[in-house]
């Protein structure tokens, strides 16, 4: 392949081994395109003699190129933004909180549904209805588990063991009766 010279070690964790071509490294797995640029002996900022070099009529290669000024901001994902515990305000004022990561189950058997023991007296709802879920990054589900008188999310009926996302603010409704209020 014309125009391409050996690299040498990764700047960022000095793994060595990169090949001409290389868009990523193997080490620590950042794109090469996106490390800072390395200085040589003199102090002069040189990053091609460093980082592996893509041939210029290579049709395969998509080569990005760095922004200056990007690499200083952090990056703000789902997965950064620490996620907040979900409420839930059932008929009576009752509140159950719902931690990220968690699920409870929802229905009238308190040895099912523990969480949910207020629900026991409710003969519309089944034994075990619904079973509501916020994940890890603060996305909450609820899924119908094969009740007789059915969940329902935005006015629709859910199909048993179909996810359906809700948010807070939303209102499910359980049966004809119960409904519960999502808060943050």
């Amino acid at each position: 392949m014309r125009g391409e010279r050996v690299a040498g070690p990764c700047p960022e964790c000095g793994t060595t081994g990169a090949h001409p071509g290389q868009l990523v490294c193997q080490g620590c797995f950042v794109p090469f395109a996106l490390m800072r640029p390395v200085r040589d002996a003199a102090g002069d900022e040189d990053a091609t003699d460093a980082l592996p070099q893509v041939a210029e009529d290579d049709g395969r290669t998509r080569v990005i190129h760095l922004i200056p000024g990007a690499l200083p901001r952090t990056a703000q994902t789902r997965r950064d933004v620490p996620s907040q515990a979900l409420r839930l305000r059932f008929p009576g004022d009752e509140t159950v909180t719902v931690e990220p990561g968690v699920r409870i189950r929802i229905g009238r058997d308190p040895r099912l549904c523990p969480a949910v023991r207020f629900l026991a007296s409710r003969d519309n709802l089944s034994r075990l209805h619904a079973t509501f879920g916020v994940e890890a990054d603060g996305s909450a589900w609820i899924t119908d588990e094969g009740s007789t008188n059915g969940t329902f999310v935005h006015g629709y009926r859910l199909a048993p063991m179909e996810p359906a996302a809700v948010r807070p603010g939303d209102t499910v409704r359980l049966a004809a009766d119960v409904t519960i209020k999502v808060l943050l």
